[in-house]
């Protein structure tokens, strides 16, 4: 999915060290050309800044 079509409560994986974690978007903020991700997950909340056309794994 294209990261400016998350919505909060989307949620997401990556993997990280042979596991599978699972992040669930927060809020996404529109900064110019940028969106700006607040994630929630087990490890914490942590945001990242990616462009609107970037595509991000949704969680199955």
């Amino acid at each position: 999915m294209k990261i400016n079509e998350l919505k909060p409560g989307d949620c997401v994986t990556q993997q990280l060290d042979n596991s599978t974690v699972a992040f669930e978007v927060v809020a996404i903020r529109q900064i110019g050309r940028r969106f700006l991700v607040t994630f929630r997950s087990a490890l914490g909340i942590a945001s990242a800044s990616y462009q609107g056309d970037a595509y991000i794994s949704l969680a199955h």
